[in-house]
C-alpha cells in the first residue's frame, strides 16, 4: 500500500494501487482482505486517496484517486460515508472534464442496486447539492454528451432510491427528465435511441412523480 504520510509517489505506485482496487470492485475475498472495513491499513489508503482528491493539484493523480474510490464504494458504511460523498459532489464543480467524468462514475457505484447503501448514498449526495449540479450538467449546452449520459445515469440512479427531499423539487429535477423523454436537446435524443437509457430515465420520472406530483 501506498504510505498515508504522503502523496507524492511514482506514478508506478497509484497505477498499481488503481489496478488493485479495481480487482477488488467485484472480488470480494480480495475486497476484505485487503481493504477491510475497520482495518487501519484500510483507512489509511483511504484517507491519502481522499487527500489526492481534495489537494492534489496534478490532475492524473486526481482522476487515478476517484477511480479508485469508486471501485471501493462498497466498503463505505453510513458511519463513514459522509466525507467521501461530499468531497465526490464537490468534484462535480471541477473545471476538468475528465474529473467530472470520473467523479460521476464513482457515484454511480454508490448509488447503483448492486450498492446495498445506495438508498443512504443517494440521500447523501442530494444533502450536498448533487440535484442542482445535475440538473444544472444536463441543461448546459456547452457539457460533453458523454459527461451528461453520465449525469443521466446517476440522476436517475439517484431519483429513483431517495427519499423525498425539497431539494430534488427545487431543482426541478422532474422537469429535466421529462424534457429528455420528450427528446428534447441533443441528450434527449440519445437518450431516445439507447433502450436502456430510456428505461433507467422513465424509472426515474415515475419514482419523481410519486413524490413531487401527487
Amino acid at each position: 500500500m501506498l504510505s498515508e504520510h504522503k502523496m507524492v509517489k511514482p506514478l508506478d505506485s497509484w497505477l498499481a494501487l488503481t489496478e488493485i482496487t479495481a480487482l477488488a470492485e467485484h472480488n470480494i475475498d480480495l475486497r476484505r482482505e485487503v481493504f477491510k472495513t475497520g482495518s487501519q491499513k484500510s483507512k489509511d489508503t483511504v484517507e491519502l486517496l481522499l487527500r489526492v482528491i481534495k489537494e492534489s493539484e496534478d490532475y492524473m493523480l486526481k482522476v487515478l484517486a476517484i477511480k479508485s474510490i469508486g471501485f471501493l464504494a462498497r466498503i463505505f458504511r453510513k458511519s463513514n460515508h459522509h466525507r467521501v460523498i461530499s468531497l465526490l459532489v464537490s468534484q462535480l464543480e471541477d473545471g476538468c472534464g475528465e474529473v467530472v467524468m470520473e467523479a460521476l462514475v464513482a457515484l454511480e457505484k454508490f448509488s447503483c442496486d448492486e450498492n446495498y447503501l445506495c438508498k443512504e448514498h443517494s440521500n447523501k449526495m442530494i444533502e450536498f447539492n448533487a440535484a442542482q449540479i445535475l440538473v444544472k450538467l444536463l441543461s448546459d449546452g456547452e457539457s460533453e454528451l458523454k459527461l451528461q449520459m453520465h449525469g443521466l445515469v446517476l440522476m436517475c440512479c439517484i431519483a429513483s432510491k431517495a427519499d423525498y427531499c425539497k431539494a430534488v423539487e427545487e431543482a426541478r429535477m422532474t422537469t429535466a427528465v421529462r424534457q429528455l423523454l420528450r427528446e428534447e436537446g441533443e441528450l434527449g435524443t440519445f437518450v431516445s435511441q439507447k433502450p436502456e437509457l430510456k428505461e433507467l430515465a422513465t424509472k426515474a420520472l415515475h419514482s419523481l412523480i410519486l413524490y413531487y406530483e401527487y
